[in-house]
């Protein structure tokens, strides 16, 4: 879990990135000519999914796998609560009620207080002012201060007492909260098929909510010490509701560390063997340079256990001085944003590339068109990035 990973940038504020892609595709809908049909789940208005975590990831994961089985898409809002559309639906309220057996039967006599109804292009400007709601709602929770009995109210560089400040703040958070998703890719001609997610935390946001006045680039060996912290919380929080990413294909960020402690030996335990090929653990290739034997040790740990094992946060150029195909892992990921992927058009770094197991590349932080000609021209077919995400998205409208 480092910083420099934890979200796809784009131009618009990482707290509204669902929204507002959201009203992207709103807006294609209503210029189809084609009818659509468009669900808003408020989940957060059912209250033992509210005050539930657990219950609440398993409702829209429910919800998601509906989607994907009558060629739906879903959409997530910050607050929790779902979006699911189709192309001719057919009779609304007959997939409305499909779509409460699958995922929310035991609340289906308050149906009236947690479902909305939309047609398109009909409803635009209805679907509009209720997408706008929530960006409302997401920029009031951004402007609103927390309880200042929440926040650390140290300023500057980070200090051995502000990160044992912090590490309490953390030990009393729902860290879930704070989760995120990002879907790897697999491009099959230009036919997008998701492979794995990606489950990390954001600590922009945290940060920003608990801590904003505090400086933590500055000071590498602290703020790792964060990162440790909040790896345990993320995967004792799993731990304890595995059956809500059961059998989903997911890659979680750890430290080496982690690895070694004991949170990791009671996730171990939690999760069923034949389980376990679909969890993979992304290891920081800064982790990997800065102690390299246990970082071979921790890579086969998670071998022994059946776990994949990848290298992620790869900057390009560092492929000339450290051999990665060297490793026994299952994946490599490189970064090819657009402040790093002139360094992939150098000749020497793109020789050095090339000659690693293709089939093991992923491309990460995939936001520019240069990057993905580059992937495609190096026979390269997992990305990973908001730039598919769109593509994704643009092929589902």
């Amino acid at each position: 879990m480092r910083i420099w990973e934890f979200e796809d940038k784009k131009e618009t504020p990482s707290d509204l990135v669902r929204e507002q892609d959201f009203i992207l595709r709103v807006r294609r809908m209503q210029r189809a000519s084609l009818p659509y049909l468009v669900l808003n789940f408020i989940l957060t208005a059912i209250e033992p999914l509210a005050k539930n975590t657990s219950a609440m990831e398993l409702a829209q994961n429910k919800l998601k796998a509906f989607a994907s089985t009558t060629n739906g898409s879903f959409c997530e809002m910050s607050n929790g609560d779902v979006f699911l559309t189709w192309e001719n639906p057919g009779e609304a309220r007959l997939m409305a009620a499909r779509a409460i057996e699958a995922a929310l039967e035991e609340y289906k006599a308050n149906a009236n207080v947690f479902l909305l109804i939309y047609r398109m292009p009909e409803n635009y400007s209805l679907l509009r002012e209720r997408t706008n709601a929530y960006i409302e709602e997401v920029r009031a929770r951004m402007t609103v201060s927390p309880p200042a009995d929440k926040v650390d109210e140290t300023k500057g560089q980070l200090t051995a007492k502000s990160v044992d400040q912090i590490q309490h703040l953390i030990e009393e958070l729902e860290i879930r909260r704070y989760g995120r998703t990002q879907r790897i890719y697999q491009d099959n001609n230009g036919v997008w098929a998701p492979i794995a997610e990606e489950y990390f935390i954001s600590f922009e946001d945290l940060r920003r909510e608990r801590f904003p006045k505090v400086e933590v680039a500055q000071s590498e060996h602290l703020f790792f010490s964060i990162c440790g912290m909040l790896d345990q919380k993320l995967l004792s929080s799993v731990t304890s509701s595995f059956s809500a990413i059961a059998g989903r294909t997911i890659n979680f960020n750890l430290s080496i560390t982690t690895i070694m402690g004991s949170v990791f030996t009671q996730f171990v335990r939690a999760v069923p063997h034949d389980q376990r090929k679909l969890i993979g653990f992304e290891l920081n290739c800064g982790d990997l340079i800065q102690d390299f034997l246990l970082t071979l040790t921790a890579i086969d740990v998670l071998h022994r256990e059946g776990f994949r094992v990848i290298i992620d946060s790869v900057i390009p150029q560092v492929a000339v001085y450290l051999d990665l195909g060297k490793f026994v892992v299952d994946s490599i990921k490189i970064n090819v944003s657009k402040d790093r992927i002139l360094q992939l058009t150098d000749p020497s770094i793109y020789k050095k590339i090339k000659e690693l197991p293709v089939e093991k590349l992923i491309f990460f932080h995939c936001d520019n068109d240069r990057a993905l000609a580059l992937g495609r021209e190096m026979g390269v077919a997992h990305f990973q990035g908001w730039l598919i995400d769109d593509l994704v998205a643009k092929k589902k409208i």
